[in-house]
């Protein structure tokens, strides 16, 4: 009698293809709005996607422990995009001390209102550009940078009445 053997597949691990199915959706689904949220804001196309593609693989990277993916990318560009400016200053501000001028050759769409919300408070600034730059609701907003909905409301209101103080001020 001859012994007929079956090569067996390894069992599927449903909750594993179920989460990469969810993250894919995911990708596809937000990738285009979180690029061009961070092009942007660094007004480099090719940086900005870069920057959106760093988010989703640090995304990835945390996937079963995250709650809210949607948020939690927007966060991690978020801070992915303060990384590059606070580098930018410290290399213009290197540019400066050796005396070196360079000219900026990529035009800046709102750079001077950008510029203007940069100087926010850390607190206040993270608010601005998750509700009105990266379009997300308070509730979104307010699970990514842990704070109750009502803090965000207020940070709200208090970085729009500094915004409005430097629209006044003479250019």
């Amino acid at each position: 009698m001859v012994a007929e053997t079956y090569a067996l597949a390894p069992p599927v691990d449903l909750a594993a293809v179920s989460d990469r199915q969810r993250f894919q959706d995911l990708y596809l689904a937000e990738f285009q709005h979180l690029s061009g949220y961070c092009t942007m804001l660094v007004s480099d196309d090719q940086l900005g996607w870069e920057i959106a593609q760093e988010s989703f693989t640090r995304l990835f990277a945390r996937w079963v422990k995250v709650r809210d993916p949607q948020a939690y990318v927007f966060l991690i560009a978020t801070n992915l995009v303060r990384d590059h400016w606070r580098r930018r200053d410290r290399e213009r501000a290197a540019m400066r001390s050796v005396r070196i001028v360079t000219e900026s050759t990529t035009p800046a769409s709102d750079g001077w209102l950008r510029d203007v919300v940069e100087r926010l408070p850390r607190q206040l600034r993270d608010v601005v550009l998750m509700h009105y730059y990266a379009d997300l609701p308070i509730e979104q907003v307010s699970r990514a940078l842990h704070r109750p909905e009502g803090t965000v409301k207020r940070q709200l209101h208090d970085a729009r009445r500094l915004l409005f103080t430097a629209l006044e001020e003479p250019r």
